[in-house]
């Protein structure tokens, strides 16, 4: 066992049940088994000492791209911690440069932060064939995206949403430092629509309008319900100067209240139509910034609606509990009272339903950055 090696083996212990196996092919020189079970075990458990014994069982095989790239996958990991195996992991990756050629990689326009952007190299001709496939931002070192490649001809190719796909040719020698620019030409908007993108859209078409609708038919009915009973209340004989309790006080405050149920339902309902069909917008950015904005809206709303109902109910309470009963005042406290309600309602249904958009779509790009892990199986670098 090299140096190297033997280091690694001691940063290994104590190790799981997998990493350990993994580690004694290795020992016993079965260098290619040891770096995909290193590689499984890191995949199947998020052991990190399985990837840093693949990137040295990959550098003994004289796979240096593979090498450098787990012993960089290692290094990013917040769980590696440990000094001993950060200084193995730091000594596979410079090892693994030294015999490889580098390229810097540069792209028109400027590739934003979280924009899911796809390298591919393929190595073809003389020796081994092989592909590396990574996100742009695992490619980053100091601001510029880097790709380490074996000696020989390769061709890369970068994937980016929106545009066509950039296809670039690249001679990689030992030592040598090589700068590749791609001119990524935008695609119309035209373009088809994913499989995903159309379940999306479909969800929010089936979601938006079977509860905001269920919101607003049923807030409608309790309402108008709701106006008829203070109606009937009002035209009894016993509401007037000296209303009683019975009679007209009590049912007046009944049926506001039932009728601010109402509103508060109905609102609600009418939020989240108006959001959920923001949801069917086509453009993403267009998409994220509407539900900002309506979430924005939706919080002033709602604010506006605790107000008054707050001033509402004070104002119901106080005209109706009077001693000279004035019924056109009672039914402005009705009128302030629902109103409060329904704009609480529209507040948090617009809110809610844009903030949830906004985690939906969000929670999805992740996903989507996830799945391009990448996973080393025989002589290729696959996601």
């Amino acid at each position: 066992m090299s140096g190297v090696g033997l280091a690694l083996w001691m940063a290994l212990v104590p190790a799981p049940d997998c990493v350990r196996a993994a580690s004694e092919a290795l020992a016993h020189g079965q260098i290619e088994g040891a770096a995909r079970r290193g590689e499984a075990c890191f995949r199947a458990g998020g052991h990190s000492q399985g990837l840093l014994l693949a990137s040295q069982a990959w550098l003994q095989a004289g796979r240096m791209a593979h090498a450098r790239l787990a012993a960089r996958r290692y290094l990013a990991l917040r769980t590696a911690q440990d000094k001993t195996a950060r200084n193995v992991a730091e000594l596979v990756s410079a090892s693994a440069v030294r015999e490889s050629g580098t390229v810097h990689l540069a792209v028109d326009p400027t590739v934003a932060p979280d924009e899911p952007l796809t390298v591919t190299a393929t190595r073809d001709g003389e020796g081994e064939a092989l592909t590396l496939r990574a996100r742009w931002d695992e490619l980053l070192e100091g601001g510029t995206a880097t790709l380490v490649l074996d000696p020989g001809r390769w061709v890369v190719t970068i994937a980016r949403p929106g545009f066509a796909e950039a296809r670039l040719e690249v001679t990689s020698a030992k030592g040598q430092v090589t700068t590749l620019a791609a001119d990524m030409t935008r695609t119309p908007r035209t373009a088809g629509v994913t499989v995903d993108e159309r379940r999306r859209r479909r969800s929010w078409a089936i979601a938006a309008p079977l509860i905001g609708g269920a919101g607003i038919v049923s807030g409608a009915v309790v309402t108008a319900i709701s106006l008829r009973g203070c109606e009937s209340v009002l035209r009894d004989m016993s509401c007037g100067p000296g209303a009683s309790v019975a009679g007209c006080r009590r049912p007046m405050a009944i049926w506001t209240e039932r009728g601010g149920g109402g509103a508060a339902a109905l609102g609600l309902g009418a939020g989240v139509l108006v959001a959920g069909l923001t949801g069917l917008a086509r453009d993403e950015g267009v998409r994220r910034r509407l539900w900002t904005a309506e979430a924005i809206a939706g919080g002033a709303v709602a604010g506006a609606g605790v107000a008054t109902l707050a001033y509402g109910t004070t104002y119901f309470v106080t005209v109706n509990g009077a001693e000279a009963w004035v019924g056109e005042a009672v039914e402005r406290g009705e009128v302030l009272y629902t109103t409060g309600f329904g704009l609480i309602g529209a507040g948090l249904g617009l809110a809610a339903t844009a903030a949830g958009g906004l985690v939906a779509d969000a929670l999805q790009h992740r996903r989507g950055r996830r799945a391009a892990a990448w996973q080393f199986v025989g002589g290729a670098l696959r996601f």
